[in-house]
């Protein structure tokens, strides 16, 4: 009889220890949030959630990439917008100018509104962003595209030249800063730039050289068409950027409710389990002590 009542002390024992370990579980899971914290409670569930959670930091690491290129693009938009306005109004004077009515002031008036416009066109090829960095010089963003002579810095025999390329998605990645010479010389590679186009534009006027105006006027085209074109390129990424934005955040608002049902705390669940446990744990000590007396009884 005294082997039994041990044993069964024993058992209550040690039952009394496993709830004791539940509450403290329940009241952690409530506590924290998380029941997914170690991998013994639930491998399967827990090798799952590892995997949605990497999978989770690469998209926002994508998504982060998808806001730096979209201010970066949105940034050079907005000087190429500028610069198509001012290679207009010098294309507008350079058919002005082409017209035998023109004296000598009116022709110098001419000359200095193209200064003036050559002067803002320099602002936009050689701006720069918030951190310093030249907007147009690619690779080699520390690099100004253009001396004060309108001299190509960018494209040169010794130097590595190239537009810097962000990667946004698992397969796709847009240009997030061009060289100034695919954009603003009259040919990518062999071309002169806008500004000595405009300062050769500004001397023929002064000189009254007519003789120039017609191919002047061309280049000047030449150079329109390439700032048009990066514009079009530009605003296609930022289509691309938009729809990668929106496929991305949607499938990481359902990876993170996939996430939160393995890891996250059903409050309701822990709570009622909680509650269980507690009543276990009375109904054993309670069954406990009864045992207990019973044994001092036995040894009267």
């Amino acid at each position: 009889m005294r082997v039994s009542t041990s044993l069964i002390f024993q058992q209550g024992l040690q039952s009394l220890q496993r709830q004791q370990s539940e509450m403290i579980r329940a009241q952690t899971d409530i506590a924290t949030g998380v029941k997914l914290r170690t991998a013994d409670r639930d491998p399967v569930a827990f090798g799952q959630a590892s995997q949605l959670t990497n999978q989770q930091a690469r998209v926002d690491q994508f998504l982060r990439s998808n806001d730096m290129a979209t201010g970066k693009i949105e940034a050079q938009e907005t000087r190429l917008a500028a610069s198509t306005d001012i290679l207009q109004r010098v294309r507008d004077i350079a058919i002005r100018a082409n017209n035998a009515v023109n004296d000598g002031v009116s022709r110098g008036a001419l000359a200095d509104e193209l200064a003036e416009l050559r002067s803002a066109l320099a602002e936009q090829t050689n701006a720069k962003d918030e951190r310093g960095e030249y907007v147009f010089s690619g690779v080699r963003a520390n690099q100004i595209p253009y001396d004060p002579a309108g001299q190509d810095q960018l494209n040169t025999a010794t130097q590595n030249t190239g537009a810097v390329e962000l990667r946004v998605g698992e397969s796709d990645s847009v240009t997030v800063s061009r060289v100034a010479t695919d954009i603003f010389n009259t040919s990518p590679t062999s071309g002169r730039s806008a500004l000595q186009v405009i300062d050769e534009l500004e001397a023929a006027v002064r000189a009254g050289d007519d003789t120039q105006y017609e191919a002047l006027q061309t280049d000047v085209d030449a150079v329109l068409d390439q700032v048009i074109t990066a514009q079009g390129q530009m605003g296609n990424d930022l289509k691309k950027l938009e729809r990668l934005r929106d496929d991305q955040n949607a499938w990481s608002l359902s990876n993170k409710e996939s996430i939160s049902k393995l890891r996250d705390t059903d409050l309701a669940e822990a709570i009622t389990r909680l509650n269980q446990n507690y009543l276990t744990l009375q109904a054993t000590q309670q069954s406990m002590a009864k045992t207990q007396q019973l044994s001092l009884f036995n040894n009267l």
